[in-house]
């Protein structure tokens, strides 16, 4: 009986000596090299400097610094430039001269003429300003533009050169004396590494969907609600009959209401604007409800190695060589 419980004994022993053994095999087998440790902090690193770059082109935006982005943030090297895109639903900006044109210079001249406008509005006296000090002046004077970035996904590629990103963007642009705009769109980045910095490739926005309403910024026409309510009841302001004259902020809404091309409910309070996102002309190939581009949104997933055949931000290949782009030049430039 001795010798049976002796037996007994030392089985257990063996056992979890073999388990001991075990367990620390597997552990040390586990424990990553140093080359793997190195390339898990270097994808961490990456995460976070795309996510800095995205976050500031956020910021060059809402405070119309759009040349500062394009120099600092988009990318520089030629074969890069050379397949750069920006895209919206209504279709894409290519190449990296597009892309200054539409969106530096053209929204230069707009703020610059806005800017006139208002210096004109309110009286100021600008003849004696070049149009640089009016622009460091007045440029954006009653505006607001911000997109907000949320629910990031970045996936860096395998061989560290490329990465696929997605943002999710609940927004709002406004200016004074206008309806403002609240847009929900999917920002999606393509990001390609010119040395160590990490630039801006393909951005496409996938807007939702868009609607407009008044906010007042200060400065602008003021709505008189009170008033508007009393016409939906069939009554003016001033407690007369329709057909006879009202106030000026509530001709101002039903001047607004007359030039809209879309639907207004009779006696809304909020008027749309006649070039309201909804119903821009760019938009008929859209729901009014959800402007969802045609082209698939696709959520980055991992993935080794950048091909102009695989899913992306930018054109496809059949787009790019229809623009005259020799994609075989950056696959040159780019080749380890």
């Amino acid at each position: 009986m001795k010798k049976v419980k002796l037996l007994i004994v030392l089985a257990c022993v063996c056992a979890m000596i073999f388990s001991f053994g075990s367990t620390a095999f597997a552990a040390e087998a586990r424990e990553p090299d140093l080359a793997t440790v190195y390339a898990m902090a270097q994808k961490a690193l990456d995460q976070q400097a795309i996510q800095n770059v995205m976050s500031r082109h956020v910021m060059y935006h809402c405070y119309g610094l759009h040349q500062e982005e394009v120099e600092q943030l988009w990318v520089n090297e030629p074969e890069n430039r050379e397949t750069a895109s920006f895209g919206q639903n209504q279709g894409f900006m290519v190449g990296w001269q597009a892309i200054w044109d539409g969106y530096v210079v053209s929204h230069t001249s707009s703020w610059l003429s806005k800017a006139k406008n208002y210096c004109e509005q309110k009286g100021i006296d600008i003849s004696g300003m070049t149009d640089e000090e009016i622009l460091d002046m007045y440029g954006g004077v009653g505006q607001f533009l911000m997109h907000f970035t949320t629910t990031q996904i970045i996936e860096v590629a395998k061989d560290g050169k490329t990465a696929k990103c997605f943002w999710y963007s609940p927004g709002m642009v406004a200016e004074t004396g206008d309806a403002a705009q609240s847009l929900w769109e999917a920002y999606c980045v393509d990001m390609v590494k010119e040395g160590d910095e990490w630039k801006i490739w393909h951005l496409h926005m996938y807007t939702d969907f868009a609607g407009s309403f008044w906010i007042d910024l200060g400065g602008g026409r003021e709505m008189d609600f009170a008033a508007m309510e009393g016409e939906s009841d069939g009554e003016s302001a001033e407690g007369e009959s329709d057909g006879e004259s009202a106030d000026s902020s509530s001709g101002d809404a039903a001047e607004a209401e007359e030039a809209s091309t879309g639907p207004v409910e009779e006696g809304a309070r909020i008027a749309q604007k006649a070039n309201d996102y909804l119903w821009s002309p760019q938009y008929t190939m859209f729901s009014k409800d959800r402007l969802r581009s045609e082209m698939e949104l696709t959520i980055p997933v991992p993935y080794d190695t950048w091909s102009f055949d695989e899913p992306n931000y930018g054109p496809t290949r059949e787009e790019w060589e229809s623009y005259g782009v020799d994609l075989d030049a950056w696959y040159a430039a780019h080749a380890s």
